[in-house]
């Protein structure tokens, strides 16, 4: 890569403790990982084709060196499991897809290129560092404590559970500095030959970035913050109904174990699609609020349609027959569902509506799950 300014070099991943999965030798090399991607980005960014290839492959050596480093420090301590078999699979398809994306971009527009690479590799880092690596690195930590496997296995997904909100922040802190960093740096290249036109539809599409999840096409979390407010605000004004809705997939985990993280997401990709089909009126809002969990908020005129709604999500995301062969209430994806739907009293707020839905989606799971509970 030609010299450059440090001044005109963009971290746009920096390095978050969040990634750090305990071990030494692994969480060094995913830092490297890292540097690199950065470098990559970076040789994107200033428009260097004969680098482009390089920095390509730099990434895509060491890739595969430290795959095979970490690979054998899970094989030492989990020979055999699944999770290794799962693991590797994640691995293997790393770098078939990072050569793919090399190829495919040939000729596209710089702005198109960077947001096809940043949406990829962001996504595969965070999953494959905070989710999989983190989780066999706490089994690891319980197998040394003197737990069996399953036992430790056990141990690293209670100790994980809530990290999805961890990673789902992460993950929009990245794109956060794509935003203000990147963007700004595009701005002033292209203000040479470019109009303002050009960059308000760039703006645009970073502001529905900002309140859009790339995976499923729904609203995010953060964009679900706002809308209940001003949803609750107009229920109360104009005595309507407001129904909330809380959605999780049944035994997700195990579909991500048993078919790989692609299939995981071609699934929730899946259900965003559902819910955006069963969102048809102005009123409702569906938001993918992390990992496998889903909302709906809606204001409506009749509080009975609360429960037809509910059952309408929870038997319609059935009907898709995904598979989920691992699942223990059927061979195919199912959700159970938390509603609530009434007036809102003029003392409700949003972390008391919350979690009486919570409440509800408890018991739907408690109770056999692929089902509704409700309250009105």
């Amino acid at each position: 890569m030609h010299s450059k300014p440090d001044l005109d070099f963009f971290e746009v991943f920096p390095w978050n403790q969040g990634f750090e999965v305990g071990i030494q030798a692994i969480d060094e090399q995913h830092k490297q990982l890292v540097v690199l991607i950065n470098r990559l980005v970076n040789t994107l960014i200033y428009k260097e084709p004969e680098d482009v290839s390089q920095a390509f492959s730099e990434l895509a050596d060491y890739a595969h060196f430290h795959f095979e480093t970490e690979e054998a420090i899970w094989k030492e301590n989990l020979q055999g499991d699944v999770w290794i078999e799962s693991h590797q699979h994640n691995h293997a398809s790393f770098l078939p897809a990072v050569e793919s994306i090399q190829q495919q971009n040939a000729g596209k527009p710089l702005h198109e290129i960077i947001e096809d690479i940043l949406r990829f590799l962001t996504r595969w880092l965070a999953f494959h560092i905070i989710d999989d690596d983190k989780r066999m690195a706490l089994a690891i930590k319980a197998l040394k404590s003197g737990y069996s496997i399953e036992q430790a296995k056990h141990q690293a997904d209670k100790q994980m559970d809530g990290s999805a909100e961890l990673l789902i922040d992460i993950v929009l802190s990245m794109y956060d500095g794509l935003a203000s960093r990147t963007l700004n740096l595009m701005r002033e290249r292209q203000a040479r030959i470019a109009a303002e036109t050009k960059l308000k539809q760039l703006n645009q599409k970073l502001e529905s970035l900002s309140i859009t999840d790339q995976l499923t096409g729904l609203f995010n979390r953060r964009h679900f913050e706002t809308i209940f407010e001003t949803e609750l605000k107009r229920a109360r004004q104009e005595q309507k109904s407001l129904n909330f809705y809380l959605l999780d997939i049944d035994y997700f985990k195990r579909l991500n174990d048993r078919y790989g993280h692609a299939s995981g997401d071609m699934a929730l990709h899946e259900i965003g699609k559902q819910l955006l089909h069963l969102c048809q009126h102005s009123a409702d809002w569906p938001f993918r609020l992390g990992g496998e969990e889903f909302a709906i908020i809606s204001v409506t005129d009749i509080e009975d349609d609360g429960l037809h709604f509910a059952q309408t999500i929870c038997d319609s995301i059935a009907a898709l027959g995904i598979k989920n062969q691992d699942s223990e209430t059927a061979d195919t994806l199912t959700v159970s569902v938390g509603a609530i739907y009434g007036i809102p009293q003029p003392d409700s707020d949003r972390n008391q509506l919350f979690k009486r839905v919570d409440a509800c989606l408890y018991k739907a799971k408690s109770q056999g799950r692929n089902r509704v509970v409700y309250q009105t």
